[in-house]
């Protein structure tokens, strides 16, 4: 009897681990690399713009909301402008891998049915297209920024070396929950999206923070949004100053809590993968 519980038990706690298997996807970047790449330039290759339309909507954002924005809102516009290109263009790429995390376990059902079960290969896939999306986008935050103001903080714009890894692996973690859940729940992307949705229009992308003290109540209800601490790694770095310390201590502990959320959950339920897809 306690031999049938111990194998009971072994049984519902074995599985795959989320480190090695990120290990291994990063060490044979093949398939999400060129993958992605193809799947953009397949995209755009019959269009007349080409590539230039993972510039031109961005720059088209900015451009004109920055324009209409810095008025309604009595902002400057050398203020506004790389606030908003730089808080977007981050926003876009958080959304992005979170949204498509969640459909790309049963876009890649055949992968999986095939025998491809090291999860890693797609979720490093959604990370792929969308940071490409982003280093385009970042040229039009590199243009604002040289034509509204200066980058003479070059000590703040080295934090992003210690700052981006530190988005990058929060997002991971969260696009393993997602991308886990969404296989199980088909309809999770559609809540995500709406989700998502709700939280460009309460992010400070359209709006500053800095009409938010702290020390006030909407302040601190504005810094509970943990979207606005994963932005501000990035952003504060680009616009010339260090990140606030609470997105740092923020960021650390979502990382930390995050990783062993998505650890376990990996562990427990990526084996039941190719039975919900």
């Amino acid at each position: 009897m306690n031999s049938m519980i111990a194998v009971r038990r072994s049984v519902r706690t074995a599985g795959p681990r989320l480190t090695p298997s990120l290990i291994e996807s990063l060490r044979s970047p093949s398939f999400w690399t060129y993958s992605s790449w193809l799947d953009i330039a397949a995209k755009y290759r019959g269009s007349v713009l080409g590539l230039a339309w993972l510039v031109l909507p961005t720059a088209i954002f900015v451009t004109l909301l920055g324009n209409v924005y810095s008025h309604l809102m009595g902002y400057q516009i050398g203020e506004y402008m790389p606030y908003l290109a730089t808080g977007y263009v981050v926003w876009r790429f958080m959304l992005q891998v979170i949204n498509d995390s969640s459909g790309t376990l049963h876009s890649h059902k055949a992968y999986i049915m095939d025998g491809r079960v090291r999860l890693t290969d797609f979720l490093l896939r959604s990370f792929a297209k969308a940071g490409l999306q982003f280093l385009f986008g970042m040229i039009v935050v590199v243009a604002v920024v040289l034509w509204f103001q200066s980058w003479q903080g070059l000590l703040s714009l080295a934090t992003m070396l210690l700052t981006m890894p530190l988005l990058l692996a929060n997002l991971f973690w969260i696009s393993v929950c997602v991308g886990l859940i969404g296989a199980r729940f088909p309809d999770t992307r559609d809540a995500i999206g709406t989700v998502l949705v709700a939280g460009f229009l309460l992010t400070p992308i359209l709006w500053m923070i800095d009409r938010f003290p702290p020390d006030s109540l909407r302040g601190f209800l504005a810094r509970l949004n943990p979207a606005y601490h994963l932005i501000d790694l990035v952003r504060s770095p680009v616009l010339g100053h260090l990140p606030e310390k609470s997105s740092v201590i923020v960021a650390l502990v979502m990382c930390v809590v995050g990783w062993c959320l998505a650890s376990w959950l990996y562990r427990r339920y990526a084996r039941f993968v190719a039975l919900w897809v």
